[in-house]
């Protein structure tokens, strides 16, 4: 039995054993998770910005920084949040992505060990990317600084080495603008994920991407519109020294409901490219094609019903290097088709037949762009067209046809249309084109046949996006081999009205010339308008001009694109406009040119008659730099109100913060050059120029800086000013608006030189010379300095101090903001300094004397300063109080009267549709008898209340002027 019973005990020994070993080795690899994080975090942080930094031309931000490897044992994670890399050089302040995570896979032996991490996994979660290519070909994403361009101390081989088998891409926003190409793309909310050994030299790659919109633009012509897009690709990679070859495995890609594969290859030789790539359309219907097409598939998509034949085919193959593109063959064909709407008429008879074809190699001269037919009916209604070009390179051949004849009041009957949206008008268009372009070039009109006319009748279009509706009377264009005329267009849209004619100069040459000189499209039009309201056009509130004045300035858009101005078209407009309307300034004969030519578009000798007075403008905006737009601009203003402009244009603010407070009328000339942001505001520490300002009579009132003045000269009737005769001349530079010259001005009688400069950021640095009469000095201040000279006298009589002169000069430093200044006076000094010679009797007198004199008087002086203001301030303080509550009082009793009225209108409302109950006509008309009530209540009530504001002004006006009398 003993034996019996020590055999278990073995047995439990070793499992307790066991469990021992394993808990401890459990509790080690616990500590280990917890700790490696934390021991290699900052070490591993510390490489990556060193690497970073390195091999970038770019400034990279990481907010935080983290290491686990709790999910992804026995790999260590690393996390990256809210990375930024922003541009330097051409692009600086240009933000290439913005990532909210970045993560990635590397292992746990590699961190341990630290001379290579190899990463095998990134995923990359809510990003967006801004990519950008300026005119010249740089581009934002070029970032990577080349091995042999860096120190080489740097030149050493990174310690992170790329080995994914998998990725991801996970909320991703993107923006592609190449300007050199003229190409734009922007897709939001990307998902993509990737899988397979990259590392090896044969791969089998499985992707899946997913988009939400895909918008693609190229040389001003949009080829996707939103498209949902959805793609599973399989690819077959093969690596070898002098060859990769990516051979399509299964795959499919959906555009919106358009569905199609590719079958083929693209190989990457030598020397070149080599390809074999077809495209499958057999399951795709005539539906599936319209959905690329956004009027249809955004409207009732669902629900329309379209039949018809549909043949689509695809292929590009052969080579591709710098000199030949392989082969094409594309072509649509469209027959017997039709389109209906639930509960609409149909679209019939639609045929296409379009394809475009080439055999490959070097000469793109023998390419073809063939649409044998376009044809639709509808509603009686005719369209057909057609195109045949060859020779696109040295000298194309066109041929084209187009027929229309459209009662636009019947696409409702075919279409759905959005709520509110309506057409009535007629189209006519009859057009065919047919020659070559060298007999435009050659000015052999004779050859080439170019005729028909674009007639618009009784045109109205409705829409609850436009403020108002769009009535074309009549327009009509006429073609001929030179040009594009506009015979007529007469147009109205709420109460403004216009008429243009003009024509287009080598409009051939711009859809189908070889070379820059020859697609320039050249114009010239004449606008004309009795009344043009662009408030109204636009949709501006006609709210009183006062409060846009006191309103700050909506933050500008970060994303906003600037006005591009064309680079191929040369235009000429000559307006003129009787009356305008804009920005709630009235304009009164506005005549002028404008010239848009090589991205720059001009004013030449605009004039105007507007806020009292008269503008004449002139000046250029360019767009050359698209990511930087210019202005060279000038004016010349007559007589204008300086009350209006300041409330109306807000920039005259930030350039002469003073106008805000000024009444009165200038004259005044500019020159100005800068750049402009992309949202067109203008770059404030560019702008340069110079300019002058002229005013008979000019009346400041609350103006702080003047305020402040006044009150370190213990001289109230300072901070309210009308100056007479001022001229001013002034130049803008490195943010700031300077006095070029002093400007001299008599302020309450003082005669004053001003020398200083305001800066764009509103900080102020003046220098003030006032000659002030003994006249104007407080009479208590003046006894007080006398009785200090005769102390000084009876202390040390051969100092012989004279009497305090008639003029006093005074210097004044004004610094700090215009709604914060900084005042600073020698005033004091000043009145010790003007009683005589002081200085050139020290030596005579000895210094100890003359200090004792000097503080004598500055202890009287200040005293009685001190004294006098504080009972000045005291007495205007409360005939200030007093005025006030008197003010206060007004405006609340008004306010009483106003809620009275507004109450009983409130309450007949009430009372009205009680009495309507459940009855719906009823109620209609005491919804309307309830807005009839309380907007006469309103308007009783605010005039009420407006007419106390005025009563409450004019008290506290009559105060302020008997506040300013006492001194």
């Amino acid at each position: 039995m003993s034996r019996k019973e020590k055999l278990p005990k073995k047995k439990k020994s070793f499992i307790r054993r066991l469990f021992k070993w394993t808990g401890l080795t459990l509790l080690f690899l616990l500590i280990a998770i917890i700790l490696i994080p934390i021991i290699f975090k900052d070490e591993i942080k510390e490489m990556v910005l060193k690497e970073v930094s390195k091999s970038l031309k770019a400034d990279v931000t990481i907010k935080d920084f983290d290491l686990t490897f709790l999910s992804t044992f026995p790999n260590v994670t690393i996390q990256l949040y809210d990375t930024k890399v922003t541009g330097r050089t051409e692009f600086k302040g240009v933000e290439l992505a913005s990532v909210k995570t970045i993560e990635a896979h590397v292992g746990l032996w590699d961190v341990i060990g630290g001379d290579e991490i190899e990463i095998d996994e990134v995923h990359i979660s809510d990003a967006k990317f801004d990519i950008r290519v300026d005119p010249e070909g740089k581009a934002n994403y070029d970032i990577v600084i080349p091995t042999e361009e860096r120190p080489v101390e740097d030149q050493e081989p990174s310690k992170f080495k790329m080995s994914l088998k998998e990725y991801s891409l996970n909320n991703i926003q993107i923006v592609y603008d190449d300007q050199a190409s003229d190409m734009y793309a922007n897709i939001k909310n990307l998902n993509h994920t990737g899988e397979g050994d990259l590392t090896a030299d044969v791969i089998d790659f499985e992707t899946s991407t997913q988009m939400d919109e895909l918008t693609f633009e190229m040389e001003g012509l949009s080829y996707l519109s939103k498209v949902k897009t959805d793609a599973d690709v399989n690819l077959l990679m093969e690596f070898k020294e002098d060859d990769s070859k990516f051979t399509l495995k299964e795959n499919s890609f959906a555009l919106n409901n358009f569905k199609m594969s590719l079958d083929g290859f693209y190989q990457m030789l030598k020397d070149h490219d080599q390809m074999d790539l077809k495209l499958n359309t057999k399951e795709i219907s005539f539906k599936d094609l319209l959905s690329l097409v956004p009027s249809f598939y955004q409207s009732g998509y669902e629900s329309m019903i379209a039949k018809g034949d549909l043949k689509m085919n695809g292929e590009v193959k052969g080579r591709l290097d710098e000199k030949n593109l392989p082969g094409w063959d594309f072509g649509l064909n469209v027959n017997r088709a039709s389109i209906k709407y639930a509960g609409l008429g149909s679209i019939n008879n639609i045929t296409v037949d379009a394809g475009s074809k080439f055999a490959g190699g070097s000469n793109l001269d023998k390419m073809t762009l063939d649409v044998t037919k376009f044809h639709s009916e509808f509603v009686g209604n005719l369209i057909d067209a057609n195109l045949k070009l060859r020779n696109p390179i040295t000298d194309p051949l066109i041929n084209s046809k187009l027929k229309a004849k459209v009662n636009l009041a019947t696409i409702g009957k075919v279409m759905p249309l959005a709520e509110g949206e309506s057409y009535k008008g007629k189209l006519n268009a009859d057009v065919a084109l047919n020659g070559r372009m060298s007999s435009i070039e050659k000015e052999q009109y004779e050859k080439f046949d170019a005729k028909g006319l674009i007639e618009l009748f009784d045109f109205l279009y409705k829409s609850k996006d436009l403020n108002e509706d769009v009535n074309v009377k009549d327009l009509t264009f006429r073609f001929s081999p030179q040009n594009l005329t506009l015979e007529k267009m007469h147009a109205n849209m709420g109460k403004s009205d216009f008429a243009m004619d003009g024509k287009i100069d080598n409009y051939l040459g711009y859809l189908f010339g070889n070379n820059k000189e020859d697609q320039l499209l050249k114009g010239a039009f004449n606008f004309n308008s009795n009344n043009l309201d662009l408030d109204q056009l636009m949709g501006v509130s006609n709210a009183p001009a006062a409060s846009t004045a006191s309103a700050e300035p909506a933050p500008a858009d970060p994303n906003a694109e600037p006005l591009l101005i064309p680079e191929n078209v040369d235009f000429n407009l000559n307006t003129n406009v009787q009356k305008l309307h804009y920005n709630g300034i009235d304009v009164n004969n506005l005549n002028g040119n404008v010239n848009v030519k090589e991205e720059v578009a001009s004013l030449n000798g605009l004039t105007m008659n507007t806020m009292g007075g008269t503008v004449g403008l002139r000046g250029s905006y360019s767009s050359k730099d698209h990511n930087k737009p210019a202005i060279d601009l000038g004016y010349n203003l007559k007589e204008i109100d300086i009350q209006e402009i300041a409330s109306h244009f807000l920039t005259i603010g930030k350039l002469a913060p003073v106008a805000k407070y000024a009444k009165g009328k200038f004259s005044s000339t500019l020159n100005l050059k800068g750049d402009l942001t992309k949202a067109l505001e203008p770059v404030y520490n560019t702008l340069a120029g110079d300019g002058d300002f002229f005013t008979n009579t000019v009346t400041i009132s609350g103006f702080e800086p003047l305020k402040k003045l006044g009150d370190a000269l213990s001289m109230d009737k300072i901070s309210n000013q009308t100056f007479k005769d001022v001229k001013a001349f002034f130049s803008f530079k490195d943010g700031k608006m300077s006095l070029k010259k002093p400007l001299k001005i008599k302020m309450s009688g003082i005669d004053t030189e001003i020398t200083g400069s305001t800066a764009f950021t509103q900080e102020i640095d003046y220098k003030m010379l006032l000659q002030v009469p003994k006249a104007m000095i407080p009479g208590g201040i003046v006894k007080a300095a006398e009785q200090g000279i005769a102390k000084v006298n009876g202390i040390a009589p051969k100092l012989n101090l004279g009497s305090i002169p008639d003029i006093i000069p005074v210097n004044a430093l004004v610094g700090g903001t215009v709604t914060k200044p900084v005042i600073k006076t020698d005033f004091k000094e000043a009145l010790l300094k003007a009683t005589g010679n002081l200085k050139d009797n020290l030596k005579a007198q000895g210094k100890e004397m003359l200090d004792k004199a000097k503080d004598s008087v500055k202890i009287i002086v200040k005293d009685k300063v001190d004294e006098v203001k504080k009972d000045l301030i005291a007495e205007k303080n409360k005939i200030m109080a007093d005025a006030q509550k008197e003010a206060d009082k007004v405006k609340a009793e008004a306010k009483k009267a106003g809620d009275q009225i507004r109450a009983e209108a409130d309450k007949q409302c009430t009372a009205a549709m009680d009495e309507a109950g459940g009855n719906i006509v009823k109620k209609k008309i005491a919804e309307g008898t309830c807005k009839e009530l309380k907007k006469k209540a309103d308007n009783s009530a605010n005039k009420l209340e407006a007419e106390a504001q005025t009563k409450a002004d004019n008290i506290m006006n009559k105060a302020r002027e008997k506040a300013d009398a006492v001194k």
